[in-house]
């Protein structure tokens, strides 16, 4: 396992605007967010990306589109880190709804884009959280027996 990398405060907002830059200039990235060990100052071992983008591709194709992207990043940063990126468009809303909660957001191609995915989102897993709730206490009570 790799070493937790650290940087402080100056160079993490460098990389920050490096990555949004680099976001910037592809026309399909309709939201970026930065999430993950790298926003907190406890080390980290890659950088966590989660992107919204236009159009639909079959999973193996969006596998392949986001390692493109993911390098095309890794490439834009110095030093060089691991970029891990996830498309937000096919993730589980559990998922989306703690890059949204906990992240910080690198691009927003517009704010009408934005804040219907945010307010999706939000809503979609205020609608499950009852269920997940249900189960977690069903499965801790068992656990208990």
């Amino acid at each position: 396992m790799r070493e937790r990398e650290e940087v402080n405060d100056v160079d993490r907002e460098r990389i920050i605007d490096q990555l949004r830059r680099c976001l910037t200039g592809r026309e399909d990235v309709l939201l970026g967010y930065l999430y993950g060990s790298f926003l907190r100052h406890d080390g980290f071992h890659d950088i966590d990306i989660g992107l919204l983008v236009s159009g639909e591709r079959e999973p193996y194709e969006s596998y392949k589109y986001a390692m493109g992207i993911a390098s095309d990043l890794e490439r834009c940063i110095t030093p060089r880190y691991e970029i891990d990126l996830r498309m937000l468009n096919d993730a589980p809303v559990e998922f989306q709804y703690e890059v949204v909660r906990t992240g910080h957001l690198l691009i927003a191609r517009d704010e009408s884009t934005r804040i219907a995915f945010e307010a999706s989102v939000i809503a979609q897993f205020l609608d499950l959280k009852y269920l997940y709730d249900r189960t977690d206490r069903a499965l801790l009570a068992r656990v208990g027996e």
